[in-house]
């Protein structure tokens, strides 16, 4: 009997986790990413529009959009392998939300501290990396492409990748 209970458990912590994934983290990135590619690609029909459309900025705006669209994969990537090792971080993320949400109290005993797994550090490490990464692509191309092209081109690359590698979350039941 017990490990039925056990597996029940581990599944519900599973489908809570899911849920605040597509919640919590998916929905609000799929009007984020189409406002972030009207702004950033509305910028390029700008130039367009006023004979300023060079190769080289064609060529700045699309390494803006992959660079975006890798680091929103890695973030996906690292989504999903925390939902494959460890659904209860996620699933105690939600919980808590839901208690907020019904004005509950949220218990003590609940601990706060990050997913514990192997690599931890690396991928911490990995987020400051990717953010000055972004940070500095963006103010490397500022000046070339335009600042809404340089700003939300590669938010909206980021947004994309998540949502296409999310994309099966939304498919299942």
């Amino acid at each position: 009997m017990p490990k039925i209970v056990t597996a029940r458990r581990r599944e519900d912590e599973r489908d809570r986790a899911r849920l605040y994934l597509k919640s919590r983290l998916m929905l609000p990135t799929i009007p984020l990413g189409m406002v972030a590619l009207l702004a950033g690609y509305g910028d390029l029909v700008v130039l367009w529009m006023q004979d300023e459309l060079t190769p080289r900025v064609l060529l700045g705006s699309t390494i803006l959009f992959a660079c975006g669209a890798a680091w929103g994969w890695g973030h996906a990537r690292y989504e999903r392998y925390l939902l494959a090792t460890c659904p209860e971080y996620l699933a105690r993320k939600q919980k808590i939300l839901d208690a907020a949400k019904d004005y509950k109290k949220v218990k003590r005993d609940m601990p706060t501290a990050g997913p514990d797994h192997p690599g931890r550090r690396f991928v911490l490490a990995m987020y400051a990396v990717g953010i000055l990464a972004q940070c500095g692509v963006t103010l490397y191309y500022l000046a070339q492409v335009g600042a809404y092209t340089a700003i939300f081109l590669p938010w909206a690359g980021y947004f994309n990748a998540k949502v296409i590698v999310w994309r099966e979350l939304f498919t299942r039941a």
